[in-house]
This record gives C-alpha cells, sequence and structure tokens, in this order.
C-alpha cells in the first residue's frame, strides 16, 4: 500500500519567514524608538504619535500572522483526517468515468452507456495512440460492458498494459448517439501529493470526483 505525503511545506515555509522578518523588524524599530527617545532634546521632545502608530501597525501584521499560523494548523489537522478517510478505498472495487483500462492476461472491459440504440464503431489504442483493434458492433440502449481479449487488427496479442477506447455510435437514422465510457477496478493504493486525491489500479490513476461507484470485494 503506498501512499503518497500531502505537502504543506511551502505554506509553513511562507509564513515562518513571515514571523521571522516580523520579528526582525520590530526589534530593529524598538531599538530605533529607544535610542531616539534617549537622545532627544528636553526643550524640543520629538511627536511620538507617528511612532505609536507603526507601534499599532506592527501589533496588527503580528496578529494576522498569528491567525493565519492557527489556520494552517487546522487544515493540515482537516487534511491528515482526510487522508485517513481515503485509505478506506484501498482494496475496494470501484467504477468511474474514463475511457482508460488495464489489459491483463488478455482480458479488458469497458462499461459504456448509450442513450438510444444503433450501430457503433469500437476503436482500442495502445498507450502510444495507436489504433490496435477496431470492430463495428449493434448497441441497445442502456448500459453495456465491451470486453476486448487483446487480439489486434494485424494478428496476435497485444502485450498487457493500458489501453483506451473510443465507442462512436449512431442510430438508423444517421444521428449520433452520445456514448459515455466507466471504467473498474480494485484500487491498491492513492496518491494525496495533488490537489485531488487520486485513486491508482495498478498503473491507472483516477481523480476521486471520477468514481460513480464503490463496493467491497
Amino acid at each position: 500500500m503506498a501512499i503518497s505525503p500531502i505537502n504543506s511545506s511551502s505554506s509553513a515555509s511562507v509564513a515562518a519567514n513571515d514571523s521571522t522578518s516580523l520579528i526582525t523588524n520590530y526589534e530593529a524599530f524598538i531599538q530605533l524608538l529607544t535610542t531616539q527617545l534617549k537622545n532627544q532634546s528636553p526643550l524640543d521632545p520629538m511627536d511620538t504619535n507617528q511612532f505609536t502608530q507603526q507601534l499599532v501597525q506592527f501589533s496588527t501584521v503580528e496578529q494576522a500572522i498569528k491567525t493565519n499560523q492557527n489556520l494552517e494548523k487546522l487544515i493540515n489537522s482537516a487534511s491528515t483526517s482526510n487522508a485517513l478517510g481515503l485509505v478506506g478505498y484501498i482494496g475496494t472495487s470501484v467504477t468511474a468515468e474514463g475511457s482508460t483500462t488495464q489489459l491483463k492476461a488478455g482480458n479488458a472491459v469497458w462499461q459504456f452507456n448509450a442513450n438510444a440504440a444503433g450501430k457503433a464503431d469500437v476503436l482500442i489504442r495502445n498507450a502510444q495512440g495507436a489504433t490496435v483493434y477496431s470492430r463495428t458492433i449493434d448497441i441497445p440502449q442502456g448500459t453495456h460492458s465491451f470486453a476486448w481479449d487483446g487480439s489486434m487488427n494485424t494478428g496476435g496479442t497485444a502485450l498487457d498494459g493500458s489501453y483506451s477506447i473510443s465507442i462512436n455510435a449512431k442510430t438508423a437514422d444517421g444521428l449520433a448517439i452520445p456514448v459515455g465510457t466507466l471504467v473498474s477496478g480494485t484500487v491498491d493504493s492513492l496518491d494525496l501529493s495533488g490537489t485531488e486525491p487520486l485513486l491508482k489500479i495498478g498503473q491507472l490513476t483516477i481523480p476521486l470526483s471520477a468514481v460513480r461507484t464503490v463496493a467491497w470485494q
């Protein structure tokens, strides 16, 4: 089971730099103010309004940085909780929107949904985009599956790996039929390094938002 960590080091580093810079500037300001107060002329004391305003500004910025740091802690805590919850996907069988699946031991299966009956040209392409198999089939209305045994147009059997399908369907009147494809498989790992969690099925990567059904084996 492999889970990539959530990366929050960049935001933490920025917050740390901001805090360090604020402290350095604040200490320099206080030192300057103290020096000027010590050396001011009793007959012509300086106006402290400007210094008071700057002190207030420093205090406001300091509070803002502390608030951001606390928010980052909450976000990191929530991210960790979400990651632990997503671990439950490992070992489940999921069905997701997509056109790419794995050919393994001479077996690859796609599900598709057609909102009308007609004929369809089925094309299967390898990872390089080359068509390795094509066929024209009759499709009824509804949800069905298409199984491919790896046989190629040129003869022989395709090697195990990732293959994508496209189904171009038309009614008997020549009207285009929208066809949506689904892939399925067992989740064996997660990738949480990006903005959206990714489910890994062998070499396939499926965004969590594309998942439509989840079932235990």
